[in-house]
């Protein structure tokens, strides 16, 4: 497949574009390295929130870079060191991590090539944090490397912070032995039809109950889920279970700044809050050793119609 590169100004924002016979990606820099566009180029569909119709694209700096409320709540971001606001080691740590409203180093001749680099480095952890991103025939590969810069074990939560678009009749799909999830606070629950009777695959519920969720499935064997469209549209997700054993899966039917979109969340640890994690366990996925470096790919699909 021909791989094509493409730099364009959109609302005063450099929008770089990646795309194949079968898929394009398109990224902004500047905010915060959000992939603001994921599309299938033979279905037509676009994966992401907040970018078609052009008319109503979200793409803005948020007034208040600790709030994410305040953003544009679209595309795919990275949470990290949290996902929720909390104190730790006398630090306040802001809304959904530190990476999301941060301009990465981003490497313009590295896109022309047809790779998307980003890299962060903390500053409230003493971490680094790169991403790599390019096509890979009807699949987009993500790879990533995070590196305690310590002398001492530093813990980390990572969230992939893909804000879907949603339309009716989706459905995500999770292997067969996924038969239960657990709420942010641990509860066990069942997956996908919840004890109030929302279908969470379908993002369906009932008339009265608040048309939203956040859920935790795992801890999961094989790293995988997908997204089917009423037409046949798919979106895979394949991520190493071993480091991320968790998926978040987040649901807003307009209840969330009036918006309607899903997530899939791979993530190394079933909380929102850094916090929250046991931090006396060196062994857990969510524990750095002194100078560790880890790296893991993360691989989008976009899929014909069965």
């Amino acid at each position: 497949m021909t791989l094509r590169h493409s730099r364009r100004i959109v609302q005063g924002f450099a929008i770089h574009s990646l795309a194949n016979d079968r898929v394009a990606v398109s990224i902004a820099p500047e905010l915060g390295g959000r992939i603001v566009s994921l599309k299938d180029r033979v279905s037509g569909r676009e994966w992401l929130d907040g970018w078609a119709p052009a008319g109503r694209r979200r793409i803005w700096q948020p007034p208040d870079p600790a709030d994410y409320a305040t953003g544009p709540g679209a595309g795919i971001d990275e949470c990290l060191p949290t996902v929720l606001p909390c104190r730790h080691r006398g630090k306040t740590l802001p809304d959904h991590g530190e990476l999301w409203n941060r301009a990465p180093a981003f490497d313009p001749a590295a896109a022309k090539a047809g790779v998307f680099e980003c890299r962060w480095s903390l500053r409230s952890l003493p971490l680094d944090f790169e991403r790599r991103i390019s096509l890979d025939g009807q699949r987009v590969r993500f790879e990533y490397r995070i590196v305690n810069r310590a002398d001492q074990p530093t813990p980390f939560l990572w969230a992939w912070h893909p804000l879907f678009s949603w339309r009716q009749g989706d459905e995500i799909r999770f292997p067969r032995a996924v038969k239960s999830c657990v709420s942010p606070g641990g509860e066990p629950l069942p997956w996908p039809i919840a004890a109030n009777g929302a279908d969470l695959s379908r993002a369906r519920f009932p008339k009265g109950a608040i048309p939203a969720a956040k859920v935790f499935a795992g801890p999961l064997s094989k790293g995988a889920a997908e997204i089917r469209s009423k037409r046949g549209a798919r979106i895979s997700i394949t991520w190493p279970a071993e480091f991320l054993p968790y998926a978040g899966i987040w649901i807003t039917r307009g209840f969330w700044q009036g918006l309607h979109h899903w997530a899939i969340e791979p993530t190394n640890a079933p909380v929102d809050r850094l916090a929250d994690l046991n931090h006396r366990d060196p062994r857990s996925e969510w524990m750095l050793m002194p100078r560790e470096t880890r790296e893991w790919t993360l691989l989008v699909g976009v899929l014909p119609a069965v």
